[in-house]
């Protein structure tokens, strides 16, 4: 049997309550406890934010995009034609869950009122509307399987707000174009992301109007977007989508959502610093605090310490012996913390307790992702760098003098 362990083992379920070290030790606790809530909430925070955004953004805009490579250009710029290699070429990427083509072009709305600025967006039977679904609040999703083009589309809260039309409402768009040409739509569903920038732009329509008014015969699109089984896996497939791209006859380009919105990114990834910050900031108090706790607890504990030197005990057993008795209460700090964390964090992520700014943070309310490996990462970094902290305090122990430590009271 380890010696150290089991003498650690009940040092600390031993009745402490009239040591010396006990007040010092709890704090200790207590702030372990404390500093690893407050990491582990900022690490649910952060990669909610990243969660959340990359799927507002890829609802919106798919993961991966093939677009004419047209410097400087808008989404009107060029020409993407849908040869059956390519799509085919493709679809065959590992990883690649879905490929469609989509058609974008500007317009302004008119309803009886009002006018406003918006971008169609045209898409066929094959998008998959499943974002768009689960963020509907009134009437239904348009029917793209109609036999003709269908006039239906489906507009935002935001957009419906600032025409002053809802469910079944009609309004004209107007293309500026040579010549200039106009299409009436009926609203046939409302839709509320909570993503200010694209819910005041985005509009769902058939891409078959579209297409017509651009005078694009079968096949030719905007661009062709790219949806990935897994998002973080997308710098290992833009790679193998870039060599497909390159094989097809056509001056494209690949763009990824960080090309798409890197104001976003940048946001996101200033975001990143500031949790980088706190992590090391709360590990380095975490640390001197047992420091602090395990320097009382050495000097507590100075006859126990002689006695067992004066049995033959090595420095480097006691040594061993003490930072077990530290792992021991680091763990039992972690174990509170993780507890504390995940109540807090599963409170706002089932009640929203804590409410946002839609246009600045581009939701309503704290996103919580409950990431298990980084939770796992987290806790064994913790737990490794607070107990390298406390290996030059235990060097204190070969100081100490048999004789002096019995007598030590």
């Amino acid at each position: 049997m380890n010696l150290e362990w089991y003498i650690a083992r009940r040092l600390l379920k031993g009745d402490g309550t009239k040591s010396v070290s006990v007040p010092i030790v709890k704090i200790a606790i207590v702030g372990i406890a404390l500093g690893l809530c407050v990491m582990l909430l900022s690490l649910f925070i952060i990669t909610g934010f990243k969660y959340e955004i990359t799927e507002k953004l890829s609802g919106f805009t798919a993961h991966l995009s093939v677009v004419p490579f047209v410097p400087g250009s808008t989404s009107e710029g060029g020409v993407v034609r849908e040869s059956e290699s390519l799509v085919k070429g493709l679809k065959e990427v590992e990883g690649v869950k879905n490929v469609y083509g989509y058609i974008e072009k500007p317009a302004i709305f008119k309803s009886k009122e009002e006018i406003h600025g918006v971008v169609l967006k045209g898409v066929d039977v094959g998008y998959d509307v499943v974002f768009f679904r689960e963020n509907l609040k009134e009437g239904e999703m348009p029917d793209f399987e109609t036999e003709r083009a269908s006039n239906e589309i489906l507009i935002s809260a935001s957009v419906a707000d600032m025409l002053e039309i809802g469910v079944g409402g009609k309004v004209t768009a107007h293309f500026v174009q040579d010549p200039p040409r106009a299409r009436v739509f009926t609203v046939a569903g409302i839709y509320d992301t909570g993503f200010k920038e694209y819910d005041d732009v985005m509009v769902l329509v058939d891409e078959r109007h579209l297409a017509k008014l651009n005078d694009w015969g079968p096949g030719e699109v905007s661009g062709i977007a790219i949806e990935l089984e897994d998002v973080e896996r997308l710098n290992e497939v833009v790679e193998e989508v870039e060599n497909v791209v390159y094989d097809a006859s056509g001056n494209y380009e690949v763009q990824t959502l960080a090309d798409v919105a890197p104001q976003i990114f940048d946001w996101l990834a200033l975001l990143n610093m500031n949790v980088w910050v706190i992590l090391i900031l709360i590990v380095t108090v975490a640390g001197f605090n047992m420091v602090s706790g395990l320097l009382i607890l050495i000097l507590d504990k100075t006859t126990l310490i002689g006695i067992l030197k004066a049995l033959g005990y090595k420095n480097v057993s006691l040594r061993k012996l003490f930072l077990y008795i530290s792992a021991g209460l680091i763990i039992k700090g972690m174990l509170w913390g993780n507890v504390l964390a995940f109540v807090l964090a599963g409170i706002q992520a089932i009640f929203r307790v804590i409410h946002l700014d839609p246009v600045t943070y581009y939701m309503d309310t704290v996103p919580i992702n409950f990431s298990l490996g980084y939770v796992i990462l987290l806790n064994v970094g913790v737990m490794v760098i607070t107990v390298l902290m406390l290996i030059v305090p235990t060097m204190l122990i070969s100081k100490i003098s048999p004789v002096k430590a019995i007598k030590f009271e």
